[in-house]
C-alpha cells in the first residue's frame, strides 16, 4: 500500500470519475481470464488530501527514497496486516532454499548489460543494440547508481526494479529516437504510470496518453498527479464525446475510448508487459490503433514475454480458458521498418522468460 498526497480538486474528479459510466467497461474483450483477477485487486482509498493505493499486477509504485520512511512503511503495513509480513518473510527464507536458479537482481543486470559484460551476451552485430555505442549518448544513464541518484532527486522515490527496466527502454529508445522531437506519446497499458513519467520529466515538453483498463487508470491518475501537481489532466469521464482535447500533459482513456485518440496524432506508441496479458480480439485492437494514431515515420515500441498464458490465480491447477500470447503471432504490420528486434539481454539475466524488444518506424 503507498500513501500519494493529493490535491482536492483531482480527489474530487477522480472519485467523479470512479462514479461515472466510464469506470464501467463495455467491451467484453478487454479482460482477459488474468485480468478479471487483478483488476479486483487494485483499489484505491480517497481521503482529504492523501490516496492510498494498492494492487499487484500493474502496480508498481516506487518506495519513498528515504530509508527511514521506506523502514517505517514497512513496519506500518505489518501492524495493519500481519498476515501479509509473514508472507513476505517467508517469501525471504525460502529463496535460500528453493530450487530455482539464483538470478541477478535488476541493479547488477543493468550495470552488466549497459557495460557490455560478457554475461549480458554482448555479441557485435548490425542485427544488435550496440550498448557501447548506447552510453555515449546525450541523456543515456549507464549505471543503475546513476539512476538512483538521478531518479530520486527529482521524484522523491528510491527506483524500483520496474523504474530500472524503463530506464532501461527509455535508453535504448534515445538511440532511434536520436534528434527528432517527440511532441506526444501514447502508451498502451502503463499501469501505475513509471514510464510516462520518465518521459514526461526527462523529454519535456511532452504530452502523454494513458490507455488502460478503468481501475488501472484509477491508481495511475493519483500516482502522476502526486509526482507532477502542476500537469494538466483529462480523465476519462472529463473527455468531450468523440474529440480529445490539445490541452492536455496527461490524457487517461479507457479501453472504450480509443476512437478519441485523432489519426497521426502520436508521436511514439508504446506497450510494455501487458499485450502479454491480453485477450487476442484486444492485442488486434491496439496493433489496429497504433497503427491508426502514429504519424508516418513514427516509431511503435513494445517489450513483451516471448510467450505467456494470461491466466487468472489458478493457472497452476485448472486449464485456462484463453490461448497463450506469443510474441512472434501478434498482428504485425509488414509496412512497417522494424529497427530493433531482439531478446531483451537485461530481462533474461533477471528472470525466467524472456521477452522481446521490437521497435519499428511505422510507414502508412
Amino acid at each position: 500500500m503507498n500513501e500519494l498526497k493529493l490535491a482536492p480538486d483531482i480527489a474530487a474528479r477522480l472519485s467523479k470519475f470512479i462514479r461515472s459510466d466510464q469506470f464501467s467497461i463495455k467491451n467484453s474483450s478487454s479482460k482477459s481470464e488474468y485480468w478479471k483477477y487483478h483488476a479486483d485487486q487494485l483499489s484505491i482509498d480517497l481521503d482529504e488530501g492523501s490516496a492510498s493505493v494498492t494492487g499487484a499486477a500493474g502496480f508498481y509504485v516506487p518506495p519513498p527514497s528515504s530509508f527511514l520512511r521506506r523502514i517505517a512503511g514497512k513496519v506500518l503495513l505489518a501492524l495493519k496486516n500481519p498476515s501479509r509480513a509473514t508472507n513476505w518473510f517467508r517469501r525471504l527464507v525460502s529463496r535460500y532454499f528453493s530450487c530455482m536458479p539464483r538470478l541477478m537482481t535488476y541493479k547488477k543486470a543493468f550495470d552488466a548489460v549497459m557495460s557490455h559484460a560478457e554475461i549480458s551476451d554482448p555479441d557485435r552485430s548490425r542485427f544488435r543494440i550496440n550498448h557501447l555505442d548506447l552510453v555515449k549518448l546525450n541523456g543515456v544513464l549507464p549505471t543503475s547508481k546513476m539512476i538512483q541518484q538521478y531518479y530520486s532527486s527529482w521524484s522523491g522515490y528510491a527506483a524500483n526494479d520496474s523504474v530500472i527496466n524503463h530506464y532501461y527502454h527509455q535508453n535504448i529508445l534515445r538511440k532511434y529516437v536520436g534528434d527528432k522531437k517527440i511532441n506526444t506519446i501514447m502508451e498502451i497499458g502503463a499501469g501505475n504510470g513509471n514510464f510516462p513519467a520518465l518521459f514526461f520529466h526527462d523529454w519535456a515538453p511532452v504530452r502523454v496518453i494513458l490507455v488502460d483498463l478503468p481501475e488501472t487508470l484509477a491508481i495511475a491518475i493519483p500516482y502522476l498527479s502526486n509526482l507532477f501537481p502542476d500537469a494538466r489532466l483529462i480523465m476519462p469521464h472529463e473527455v468531450q464525446v468523440g474529440a480529445l482535447a490539445d490541452d492536455f500533459d496527461f490524457a487517461f482513456l479507457t479501453v472504450d475510448q480509443l476512437d478519441y485518440i485523432d489519426d497521426d496524432s502520436v508521436d511514439l506508441s508504446i506497450n510494455c508487459d501487458s499485450f502479454q496479458e491480453m485477450t487476442h480480439d484486444q492485442i488486434k485492437t491496439y496493433f489496429h490503433l497504433v497503427q491508426r494514431v502514429t504519424r508516418e515515420a513514427g516509431l511503435f515500441f513494445t517489450a513483451n514475454r516471448v510467450e505467456k498464458i494470461p491466466g487468472g490465480p489458478d493457472s497452476f491447477m485448472v486449464d485456462q480458458v484463453d490461448p497463450p500470447n506469443r510474441f512472434a503471432d501478434y498482428p504485425w504490420n509488414d509496412g512497417n521498418e522494424i529497427l530493433a528486434f531482439e531478446i531483451s539481454r537485461l530481462i533474461r539475466l533477471v528472470q525466467l522468460d524472456d521477452m522481446y524488444l521490437r521497435i519499428e518506424r511505422i510507414h502508412k
